[in-house]
């Protein structure tokens, strides 16, 4: 393995927000610890929750949370990511790279779930349609950066050239939205909207649009990913994945056998913490930020405005609000365990100043957009109130995940400021910067349309280069975007996994892989 299999990380506010605060706050009691009498055993069949709808079960077309464990569930990778952040084997046994290429080695032995065998040719037909910008894949940057890539395949592998370096390219096909789809679905790729077509553990089976999809367990399943941590046990037979945006029904539902795997950002977890046969497992997941739209004719626009905003945010206040206080304040474009991360960039982040903010807001129309994922959305009315309790004019859109996703990438910019929230199973700042630089929708994911010359300047010695000069120009990178206030840190947030009645899994950061889901005997 090559350099290239390293890890991934690279002032109080006016009575009224106050006092909303403590109405949030309020309704967080769903918490309260329960009794300790067991939940009912896990059988052939499990539920799990799901943060959201899916638009359709391509994953190249993927983008969202949900969209990423849908795909983790029927599609495999060359190479995944363990529960530290590590690059692994996926269906490659080893790979080779430089900047500018990469040789997968593949297992023997892959088969689709059409019981065809998959030919290194197939996976390179599969990654050549990911890469193709017509496409159209959201995350297609993340992996081959701004340049061309070409795919080729001999007998036992496939090489992924670029046209120009991308010291992330690995890295980047660990995302579940590369996942390699069989030659039927090659065949006819607008069929991959209802159904799947891939080597991974789960074979689609069919789904209550919006609501719950359902999956098969695929017969002989043994070429994925290889966790040192993968719990003993067997495989269901089915695998229902149940969209639950409200976690006190979440709750519900696993103490009374009606789910057996849940993902929690509020304190609703804490109803199993003294329950026998309840396993809770906590990782910091989210980052979120405030992100600004840049286009013309938007207040936004403004570096002033901007910064304005910022300064209206009282960053542990919104803390408590979205994760209970749970969370940890960011003051990188990631949490202090991600590579790169500098201690010095929060002294360029600027301090709550509501005084300040009022000054420049006052009588300012801004359209706040956000996702209901964390809490319903409390985050969202808490800038809501922030900003109108600085004078601004505030107006707040509150969608489902994925709505919200459908909005920012869907190039309508009807609005303002974003409270964005961010999921990646690795530890790398990498495509929250990429949020920032390049080209916006939908030939990229500059989702307000930033021009920093600065920053994609930093961005281009960050991807050609490693260690020490490559950390250095992540600090340009954070540097150039939170100076010129395009973008706000937030906060982390934490998800508490409960696994219920012998169900256990592995988790990528807040991630449950679907293909590590055992029931114990």
């Amino acid at each position: 393995m090559s350099k290239q299999s390293r890890t991934l990380r690279r002032v109080g506010f006016v009575a009224g927000i106050a006092m909303m605060l403590l109405a949030l706050a309020a309704c967080g009691g769903s918490g309260d610890k329960g009794n300790a009498s067991s939940l009912p055993k896990a059988g052939d069949t499990i539920t799990m929750s799901l943060p959201g709808g899916l638009t359709t079960l391509d994953p190249a077309l993927g983008s969202s949370a949900q969209a990423a464990i849908a795909s983790w569930a029927m599609y495999d990778t060359l190479v995944a990511i363990d529960s530290d952040g590590k690059v692994i084997p996926g269906l490659a046994k080893s790979w080779k790279a430089t900047p500018t290429q990469a040789t997968f080695e593949l297992k023997d032995g892959i088969t689709c779930s059409d019981g065809t065998a998959l030919t290194p040719d197939d996976i390179a037909a599969s990654l050549t349609r990911f890469l193709d910008p017509n496409t159209a894949a959201p995350l297609r940057g993340l992996v081959t950066g701004q340049g061309e890539a070409t795919v080729t395949a001999d007998d036992s592998s496939v090489t992924v050239k670029l046209s120009q370096p991308w010291t992330q390219l690995v890295a980047g096909l660990t995302v579940p939205f590369t996942g390699i789809i069989c030659p039927e679905g090659l065949k006819e790729p607008k069929s991959l909207a209802t159904k799947s077509e891939g080597t991974g553990a789960w074979v689609a089976d069919s789904q209550v649009s919006g609501s719950s999809y359902t999956f098969s367990y695929h017969e002989g399943y043994e070429w994925g990913a290889e966790y040192p941590n993968q719990p003993a046990g067997t495989p269901p037979k089915k695998l229902v994945m149940s969209v639950i945006t409200d976690e006190s029904t979440m709750a519900n539902l696993l103490a009374t056998g009606e789910m057996q795997v849940a993902s929690f950002a509020s304190d609703a977890w804490k109803r199993f913490a003294d329950t026998p046969n309840a396993t809770i497992d906590v990782k910091q997941f989210y980052d979120t930020f405030l992100m600004f739209n840049e286009n013309d004719g938007h207040p936004t626009a403004d570096p002033q405005v901007r910064k304005a905003i910022s300064q209206a945010i009282d960053r542990e206040q919104l803390n408590n609000v979205q994760s209970f206080g749970a969370g940890k304040v960011l003051n990188n474009l990631g949490q202090p365990n991600y590579e790169c991360y500098d201690d010095s960039i929060a002294d360029i982040i600027p301090a709550t100043d509501p005084e300040a903010a009022k000054g420049v807001l006052d009588g300012v129309k801004v359209r706040v957009l956000g996702t209901n994922i964390l809490a319903g959305g409390d985050a969202n009315n808490y800038v809501l109130e922030a900003l109108r309790g600085v004078g601004a004019d505030p107006e707040l859109q509150n969608l489902s995940n994925e709505a919200w996703i459908g909005d920012l990438f869907s190039g309508k910019n009807d609005w303002d400021v974003n409270l964005y929230v961010q999921g990646v199973p690795f530890t790398n700042m990498l495509l929250t910067a990429l949020n920032f630089i390049g080209p916006p929708p939908p030939n990229g994911q500059n989702l307000g349309n930033v021009q920093n010359e600065e920053a994609a300047t930093a961005l281009g010695t960050y991807t050609t280069t490693e260690g020490e000069e490559s950390c250095a120009a992540m600090s340009d990178i954070q540097k150039a975007l939170i100076g010129n206030n395009d973008v706000l840190p937030l906060a982390s947030v934490p998800y508490h996994m409960v696994y219920a009645g012998g169900s256990a899994a592995v988790a990528a950061k807040g991630y449950i892989l679907p293909a590590t889901i055992r029931v114990a005997g």
